[in-house]
């Protein structure tokens, strides 16, 4: 087996893995770093198939310049397959706003779906000599560890979480004799995630009892409803807005079991108000106690608006539960103090805090996740701190792969 990242090796984002066993070619995710400009991983070489772990763009971004010249299968979950195509598009649509060449066209996502096979957890497809297997990797709904099986079996997780959350259920060891695992939180620990739930619940009264707003920031994918499921419980105003609604949309439209609770969830949207255009958008704050709303780091969407609202109330708050990437507005907030809307400074008086409520697995947790799978070696990936996860494998051969680099074993 001979294995090549053509990035995500030694770093987080544009993860993009080619595996190749006796006659078959494969490749896992082609994403890229939503920087600006984004950052793509090497040139695409060509595969028999493609397999995608979740949606994320980080995951997914580059995937239509794959399919430019060449029309490699591209295998999914349901859940994974619903929800790439708004993120691919919404790429398009940053394009041209900020000026970024165009790496790819709505014609090539459309080639990318006419070549989608779609499965369930534990549907196995043969792809050339080997057999591939999805499992839930517990990180976003429909995310994906993918199990590759031939003479030798490789277990590739993409993105992690080992815990269960209001959303999902966390991810389950699969034994297997090579292990590629994300490091993304390697040398970090994560807060008991319940009592992180229970100090933002405390913290979001407190705002609205004072006669506050809370605005929320969220990803798309994944945190907007958790969020949803968490307030619905408080007896409070809420409503949803940007990317999120469509996401959760195509969420309640999917059956397949990738959800812990299609039912729970369906019951939290409907406590909440769906913020569909302009008019609602003007009356939102007016109306509302809290509003979760897109970008979840702040770079665009509707969340700047809510925050240029409220920018001078002291009694209003912005709680981050998500990661702020370096050179995002969220990461701004955090290390300045400062925004930036609509090309103008903006130094918000309004109180901020962050809760943890990552969607990685930490680094006992990923110890752990290796533990259990038992494999022979352990190829860590998708981390800028992989080192520190040595020294808590003693029992294993641990490779550090490098982008660009061609290994086998």
């Amino acid at each position: 087996m001979k294995v090549k990242f053509l990035g995500g090796a030694e770093e987080v984002g544009r993860l993009a893995i080619k595996i190749h066993e006796s006659n078959t070619n494969i490749m896992v995710d082609y994403g890229v770093i939503p920087e600006k400009p984004p950052e793509y991983p090497l040139p695409y070489e060509k595969v028999e198939g493609i397999f995608v772990t979740h949606a994320h763009l980080d995951h997914i971004g580059g995937l239509p310049m794959c399919y430019q010249s060449h029309r490699p299968d591209l295998y999914a979950t349901t859940l994974t397959a619903s929800s790439m195509r708004p993120m691919l598009e919404d790429s398009i649509k940053i394009m041209d706003i900020e000026g970024y060449p165009k790496r790819f066209a709505r014609d090539d996502i459309n080639t990318l779906y006419e070549m989608v096979l779609t499965s369930r957890y534990g549907d196995a497809s043969q792809v050339g000599e080997m057999t591939a297997t999805p499992y839930s990797a517990g990180h976003i709904p429909g995310s994906s560890m993918w199990k590759f099986e031939n003479n030798m079996n490789l277990l590739v997780t993409g993105d992690l979480y080992t815990g269960d959350t209001y959303l999902l259920n966390g991810a389950k060891p699969v034994k297997a004799e090579n292990l590629i695992i994300e490091s993304t939180y390697a040398g970090k620990f994560h807060e008991d995630r319940q009592q992180v739930v229970n100090r933002f619940r405390e913290r979001v009264r407190e705002v609205v009892d004072n006669g506050g707003k809370v605005i929320l920031p969220a990803f798309a994918m994944g945190r907007t409803q958790e969020l949803l499921m968490i307030l619905a419980t408080m007896d409070l105003k809420v409503a949803s807005d940007g990317m999120g609604n469509t996401i959760t949309n195509i969420y309640l439209d999917t059956p397949g079991g990738f959800l812990r609770s299609r039912s729970e969830l369906r019951r939290a949207v409907g406590r909440a108000r769906q913020i569909r255009n302009n008019r609602m958008r003007a009356a939102a704050i007016e109306e509302n106690d809290v509003i979760v709303t897109t970008s979840g780091m702040m770079d665009g969407g509707p969340v700047l608006r809510y925050v240029q609202e409220l920018a001078d109330d002291p009694k209003s708050a912005i709680f981050l539960t998500g990661y702020q990437v370096e050179g995002t507005n969220g990461r701004s907030l955090i290390e300045t103090g400062i925004l930036n809307i609509a090309g103008a400074p903006v130094r918000p008086s309004m109180q901020l805090e962050f809760f943890d409520m990552s969607a990685h697995a930490g680094h006992d947790d990923l110890v752990s996740f290796i533990k259990q799978v038992d494999p022979q070696r352990v190829i860590l990936c998708h981390g800028e701190q992989r080192e520190k996860l040595i020294e808590s494998l003693p029992d294993y051969e641990v490779i550090l792969p490098m982008n660009g680099q061609e290994f086998e074993f």
